[in-house]
């Protein structure tokens, strides 16, 4: 009964999570110590319509980056871009979906009206140019979610400035990489801001806190890119920011600090106006017989891209976190099952939850849906498991192997 009813405690600390934040309802949860009040009684009526409270997370991630999913061209009129807002939120609610997570800046730009970064290429026809009718499509996106229940987490890549170029002059003049080319650094055909820099973490940090300020979102919400993921034949050149602010430490140890500190001054930017979660690569290290990795042989986070979610949740500087367990129960170096009963051990006793991240992308390759519904449903056998959240939109909204069914069979 006591595993139960902290179950419950910790499925209902976090079901706010996606949702507005006021003293009086987060004084009843693990976080009022943290939090201080922001909204009066009567937003906090919004709560029960946006989430009810025995009911799980269920996130639909939306990638902005290159139109993955939104917007369709870089191109659209005002009208054309609230047409395909209106889908998504359209597609979220066919498939009981209650969360959009969407991606506000997916390379040192942003989908949001930003006094920091410009508007993105992905958005209008060149960086920095105004958006058609002076549109405000995060604004737009939340308004119309939350009429209909539906939260809106602001999904941000923090330090991506390019994807496909090392060119700073292909970037607006008021780009702050193009203002501050110190900041940047070069590795595989792309440029990255050098979190080792302070005034790096001082400028993303800034936007998160903008973002905060200036929009109602649920949360805010860090994806899996942070120093960039290995290339074969290139390194990541900090050498000027490591003997400038390396402090003694080894290189390794002092990159995931650098990676630290930027997620610790975000939460406390954030300050309790909306959440603040990660969703990291799925394996943080690999167990190796001491240092309590999980029973796994794929890349490990902590070496590969220097992120360290133990040292988040210890810190607790996140609110909740959405590993991305993005394979399969039978796969043979990252089995789904060990991941997210390692995830789960992991929280287990802390007031952090767990959000599984799905591979829905993936659907084609395993030739069926049902492994989608299986993951769901292991998932919610653990303890810490707050909810599920999806990745790939197209393969949802194509219904690849009938997993609109699964959902409609699950939810």
């Amino acid at each position: 009964m006591e595993r139960k009813k902290e179950s419950l405690r910790k499925l209902n600390t976090l079901l706010t999570a996606f949702a507005f934040i006021s003293l009086s309802l987060v004084a009843a949860f693990t976080l009022s110590s943290v939090f201080e009040p922001q909204q009066n009684k009567e937003e906090t009526k919004l709560v029960d319509r946006i989430l009810e409270r025995d009911k799980e997370i269920r996130a639909l991630w939306i990638a902005t980056v290159t139109n993955i999913n939104f917007p369709s061209s870089n191109d659209l009129s005002s009208t054309e871009l609230k047409a395909e807002i209106d889908s998504i939120i359209e597609t979220a609610k066919k498939n009981s979906m209650n969360t959009i997570v969407f991606q506000v800046r997916p390379a040192s730009d942003a989908f949001y009206k930003s006094e920091i970064f410009p508007s993105s290429a992905y958005l209008c026809p060149a960086q920095g140019q105004d958006v058609p009718d002076n549109t405000d499509i995060l604004e737009y996106l939340i308004n119309k979610a939350h009429a209909e229940n539906i939260a809106v987490c602001a999904w941000v890549n923090p330090l991506r400035i390019t994807t496909s170029t090392t060119d700073i002059t292909t970037l607006c003049e008021t780009n702050p990489a193009r203002l501050h080319p110190e900041y940047t650094v070069k590795y595989n055909k792309a440029l990255y801001y050098d979190p080792g820099i302070p005034q790096v973490r001082e400028l993303i940090v800034s936007g998160v806190k903008e973002i905060a300020d200036n929009y109602s979102v649920d949360a805010i919400v860090f994806d899996d890119y942070f120093y960039p993921y290995p290339a074969e034949g290139n390194e990541f050149n900090d050498t000027v920011s490591y003997i400038k602010y390396g402090n003694t430490l080894p290189l390794e140890d002092w990159r995931r600090e650098n990676v630290n500190a930027l997620i610790k001054e975000s939460y406390n930017a954030v300050n309790g106006r909306c959440y603040f979660g990660i969703s990291p690569f799925g394996i943080w290290q690999n167990n190796d017989g001491t240092n309590g990795g999980s029973n796994t042989k794929g890349l490990s986070a902590y070496d590969a891209i220097y992120c360290d979610a133990l040292s988040w949740i210890e810190g607790s500087y996140i609110d909740f976190i959405a590993p991305q367990v993005y394979w399969e129960f039978e796969h043979s170096a990252a089995p789904y099952a060990e991941l997210v009963s390692w995830w789960d051990q992991k929280l287990k006793d802390t007031n952090i939850p767990l959000i599984i991240s799905h591979a829905v992308y993936k659907i084609p390759q395993w030739e069926t849906s049902t492994e989608i519904q299986n993951q769901i449903e292991y998932a919610r056998t653990k303890e810490s498991y707050l909810g599920s959240a999806f990745y790939g939109y197209t393969q949802i909204t194509d219904n690849t192997e009938g997993i609109c069914e699964v959902f409609n069979r699950i939810y």
